[in-house]
């Protein structure tokens, strides 16, 4: 072979590999790219993603640490309206402040041959993506449901010696609580530290919403409210007596947490469960995986579920609410692969795919809520099937992030001794109605405030207590 016909082939052969890899490139996949925060439920959804029939789509995870870092990355990226990921994971309270930058859901529902709303139950779907609340205008879906439980020690409690000693001291049984008013005697009684014990573990930390969650889930059972959404007013709300008697049982009960939990994220809280170092305590639904878990935890056998207690407030009313967690599936709008993401949620919320995530987290569709194999799949998924009825919120306006932060920061000077509750909620309460009237909100102040506000916005509150197991 001469040297010109030598090039000629070696320059065609060129020719032909690059015009391959173009091919190749071409079709080799339309990237979706989701943000979330990284954890259990990102890896679920990324390993079902692997599945999806249509081979020119990829499903690409842009993880973040939960907390501010994954808020503001979404945060920023819509704030240039850009389309660096095309869907995200939000948390609840962040959909009034995202839902401008988000597709409406409700085009897709129309068109949409499967993804309707009537496959998810109307208070998930309204939790995860209805702003304004009560408009019926959808901007996420229920991708992944969370809600505060209560895990406890079921040795202790099951144990003859301790359930006589209990009843001797308190005149009467030792049972899984049902008011917080309950937990603190049980807290009380199992608190030991020279065992190495303590009744009652629960986050405390100014970090993101660490210390709210937890108070929160206080203050809405006493019959308080973090502001009244009619009138906007905070003030004589969020620091009522109502409101004041529940965040200053939430306060009471580091007396018998371990040392130092007044600084406590999740990762504390699941550390002192998977060590047995807590009788109780409250944590996300969320984590009962690696707490039932004999590889991480030590006392994964002796550990069981339950729904949180509530309280009888001032007004002798029983209520029972606590935080939801959790986030929604929510579409930007700045993206140009609408089609591709239709198809793929299409796909990803059938039963079968649903079934899947199901299994180690927990799913917004109706179908497999209700089915009694998810059930019973574990030891949580029925106490979490019943806390859904129980779930209340933070404020769903776009403020959302300067509102939590005031009142983060008072929380937490309340729960480490820095003011008193009183104080704490007084000033978290001046603060959060100067956001607002800085955002423009007009505050209509009534003639006199509610000694419990619950009864005035949302009057849920029986006359005696409910069991729940």
């Amino acid at each position: 072979m001469n040297m010109a016909m030598r090039t000629r082939l070696l320059t065609s052969a060129a020719a032909l590999a690059a015009a391959l890899a173009a091919t190749a490139g071409s079709a080799r996949a339309t990237d979706l790219t989701f943000v979330w925060h990284a954890g259990t439920c990102a890896d679920a959804l990324t390993t079902i993603a692997k599945d999806y029939p249509d081979k020119s789509v990829r499903i690409v995870p842009a993880l973040v640490p939960y907390g501010p870092q994954w808020h503001d990355k979404i945060a920023s990226e819509f704030a240039i309206q850009g389309d660096a990921f095309d869907f995200a994971m939000w948390d609840s309270q962040s959909t009034a402040e995202f839902a401008q930058h988000a597709v409406k859901l409700n085009d897709i529902f129309e068109k949409s041959t499967y993804l309707k709303a009537d496959i998810f139950p109307a208070a998930s779907l309204s939790r995860y993506g209805e702003y304004p609340d009560g408009s019926g205008q959808f901007f996420g879906l229920p991708a992944n449901q969370d809600a505060y439980g209560l895990t406890y020690r079921k040795d202790l409690f099951e144990d003859p010696k301790e359930k006589e000693a209990f009843k001797a001291k308190y005149g009467r049984d030792l049972v899984v609580p049902q008011t917080y008013q309950d937990a603190k005697q049980v807290a009380e009684f199992f608190t030991r530290p020279e065992q190495g014990l303590y009744g009652w573990g629960q986050m405390g930390g100014r970090d993101y919403d660490f210390a709210t969650t937890a108070s929160n889930s206080f203050l809405w059972s006493f019959g308080g409210e973090l502001y009244n959404p009619e009138t906007m007013e905070v003030k004589g709300y969020l620091d009522s007596p109502a409101s004041v008697d529940g965040v200053q049982a939430y306060v009471d009960m580091f007396k018998y947490g371990p040392p130092g939990s007044t600084n406590w994220g999740f990762d504390e809280v699941n550390t002192a469960i998977q060590q047995g170092q807590v009788a109780m305590a409250m944590q996300w639904f969320y984590f009962n995986g690696s707490n039932v878990d004999p590889k991480v935890s030590k006392f994964a056998d002796k550990i069981a579920f339950g729904v949180l207690p509530g309280a009888i407030g001032r007004d002798k009313k029983f209520r029972r609410q606590f935080s939801v967690g959790g986030q929604g599936m929510g579409i930007n709008k700045y993206s140009k692969k609408l089609p591709e993401l239709t198809k793929f949620m299409e796909w990803y919320f059938q039963p079968e795919q649903q079934k899947r995530y199901a299994a180690v987290c927990q799913t917004g569709l109706k179908q497999v809520l209700e089915s009694p194999d998810w059930q019973g799949l574990n030891s949580y998924n029925r106490q979490f099937s019943t806390a859904l009825q129980y779930l209340n919120d933070y404020w769903h306006l776009p403020e959302y992030p300067v509102l939590l932060d005031e009142l983060q920061q008072e929380i937490s000077n309340a729960a480490t001794g820095a003011k008193t509750v009183q104080q704490a909620l007084s000033d978290a309460a001046e603060k959060n109605e100067r956001t607002l009237q800085r955002a423009g909100y007009e505050i209509k102040r009534g003639d006199k405030t509610p000694e419990v506000p619950d009864e005035v916005i949302s009057p849920v509150g029986v006359d005696a207590v409910v069991p729940v197991e």
